[in-house]
């Protein structure tokens, strides 16, 4: 009776999406490029393991604004053939696939037709360029090898479903039947450091490594697996975290590139809206995001800005080079190293993670 109560609860005490005042798309301040909101890492009744529609998801990204899904349902050939591309109202749909290897599984996207299973996930990787598409380490927390793997686009850095896992399963129980239901979400937004290391070290042989946060939407999340607990639609799900990229256009070929270039963020927005999270790097009217490398100069600067007041980390090679409170942080003259940057709330809770710039040497610099 008490674990019935858990998805009972959620009917009555669910997330409240903030009415946003900003634009949409949000423009990119002195780039030609837009800030899209999206989902990474979805499953719908294309997947063996959730009975999600179509209109329930589409309403979802509605009601959250969600500019871009990417569908990665379990790989069957009819989620590949059958699945939705392209735009639903104001949101575009993109097909891939949750593909298991033996080492761990990947997410690939976009895909026109299943890739095999149970191969290396290099060899996986290589399938998915074949037709345009990129892979990512899934679930890195179960990953049963480095990161590394040079055929890799990038990696999954957080995953709901894994903070459900994580969290104290009693704890959880207790939070989702005498707290608000929001307060069950933020318990389960947890940074694992064990993947953040795992991150770093790839980013150390190569750059750019992309960051995505995997939402592992399926409308049926169990905390407690067959007796029950079910927490999460899909409105839920995408109010909590969301993965957010910078390209011109809203369509499948600028997403990819962009992808590609390493020009993402990823935010918990159950703690606040991540729209407008700021990395960049600043040499007089040269501009470089995430995913840059940039060569070491006297008048180099990298700027922080926040879209609201948090604690501002500037990590250099998995360190943490500089902090601040507050919306700002600025770094002059940068050594060289891969720098990113993790900003946590007032309060110390995980919020915004950027992707990556890395500064090179100049061999011609005197210093």
């Amino acid at each position: 009776m008490i674990l019935a109560g858990l998805p009972a609860c959620a009917a009555v005490t669910t997330i409240a999406t903030p009415e946003l005042d900003r634009p949409r798309p949000l423009p990119v301040a002195g780039t030609p490029l837009f800030d899209w909101k999206g989902i990474v890492h979805c499953h719908g009744f294309l997947s063996h393991d959730s009975d999600g529609t179509m209109e329930e998801i589409a309403d979802a990204c509605g009601r959250a604004s969600i500019d871009f899904v990417v569908m990665t349902d379990h790989q069957s050939e009819a989620s590949i053939r059958d699945g939705t591309r392209g735009m639903v109202g104001d949101t575009l749909f993109v097909v891939g696939a949750e593909v298991r290897a033996p080492q761990g599984t990947i997410l690939a996207f976009p895909l026109v037709a299943p890739l095999r299973h149970f191969q290396h996930p290099g060899l996986l990787a290589k399938e998915a360029a074949a037709q345009g598409g990129l892979a990512f380490v899934c679930h890195g927390e179960r990953w049963q090898i480095g990161f590394d793997v040079p055929e890799l686009c990038g990696v999954e850095i957080v995953n709901l479903h894994a903070g459900a896992m994580t969290a104290n399963r009693f704890g959880t129980l207790l939070t989702g039947l005498f707290l608000p239901f929001r307060y069950l979400f933020e318990r389960i937004c947890v940074r694992d450091p064990v993947v953040f290391d795992a991150w770093d070290h790839a980013l150390a042989e190569r750059h750019p490594f992309t960051p995505v946060g995997g939402n592992d939407a399926h409308a049926n999340v169990r905390v407690f697996g067959p007796l029950g607990g079910t927490i999460g639609n899909y409105r839920e799900v995408f109010s909590t975290l969301s993965t957010h990229v910078l390209a011109e256009h809203l369509d499948e070929v600028a997403l990819v590139e962009a992808f590609r270039r390493g020009r993402t963020y990823v935010a918990f927005d159950v703690f606040g809206d991540g729209a407008g999270f700021d990395f960049r790097a600043v040499d007089g009217d040269r501009v470089e995001l995430g995913g840059a490398d940039v060569v070491t100069a006297a008048t180099l600067t990298l700027r922080v800005r926040t879209p609201g007041p948090g604690q501002i980390a500037l990590l250099r090679d998995g360190v943490v080079l500089r902090s601040a409170n507050g919306r700002d942080l600025v770094e002059t003259d940068p050594a060289p190293g891969v720098y990113r940057v993790e900003v946590q709330t007032p309060g110390g809770d995980p919020w915004l993670f950027s992707s990556t710039i890395r500064v090179l040497a100049d061999p011609a610099r005197r210093d």
